[in-house]
């Protein structure tokens, strides 16, 4: 795989629940990437709908955050967007994000998976598909490989996969050891190729 572009960065420090760094951290085990990453992850998502000004007050209420802060490397994009909502609530940034991403965690209850030892993990996609993958990854600074386990766990489309060309590439790289024995379990139970559902899980 070639590097990818993340583009400008800079630095993001956020301010995290007790209950929420717990499960950030059994998350990140489960999918194989960095604390940042995961929290990179779920921010990017959040940030599309944040929640309105009366919910943050709501979680003040309802979530103490813990006083040391966590700081991870964003792109350019996502603390433009980050930035802009912390001016229009006029609340600081670190505790704003602080909120929305222990607010989005907290209420987990993931169980470490056994088996999360990273290993090579080879994907063959549609070529289109691919290009996606990166731009996103690129886009919003989350590692290629956390886009691959991620859509893993969520499962397989269940229709047709349509592409605009039928060229395919394949491409290296690491998940969690779990992962790669899930991907062998449901293509033997839907009895197509390893690779083939592992391409209708990223297309979905």
């Amino acid at each position: 795989m070639p590097k990818l572009n993340r583009g400008k960065t800079n630095k993001l420090s956020i301010r995290l629940s007790t209950g929420a760094n717990e499960q950030i951290e059994i998350a990140a085990k489960n999918l194989g990437i960095s604390k940042s990453g995961t929290i990179l992850f779920g921010l990017t998502k959040l940030l599309k709908n944040p929640p309105t000004l009366s919910k943050i007050e709501q979680l003040k209420k309802e979530i103490t955050l813990e006083p040391y802060h966590f700081v991870l490397t964003a792109n350019e994009g996502l603390l433009k967007r980050v930035n802009k909502l912390a001016e229009d609530y006029e609340i600081k940034k670190n505790v704003l994000i602080g909120y929305i991403v222990s607010e989005y965690f907290k209420n987990m209850s993931e169980p470490i998976k056994e088996n999360v030892k990273s290993k090579q993990f080879m994907v063959q996609l549609n070529e289109n598909l691919k290009k996606k993958m990166i731009e996103y990854s690129e886009e919003h600074y989350i590692p290629l490989s956390a886009l691959v386990s991620y859509s893993i766990l969520h499962g397989p489309y269940e229709g047709i996969p349509k592409y605009e060309e039928e060229e395919t590439v394949q491409f290296f790289t690491n998940v969690p050891g779990y992962i790669g024995e899930m991907v062998k379990e449901h293509a033997e139970k839907y009895n197509i190729r390893e690779h083939f559902y592992t391409s209708l899980c990223l297309y979905k």
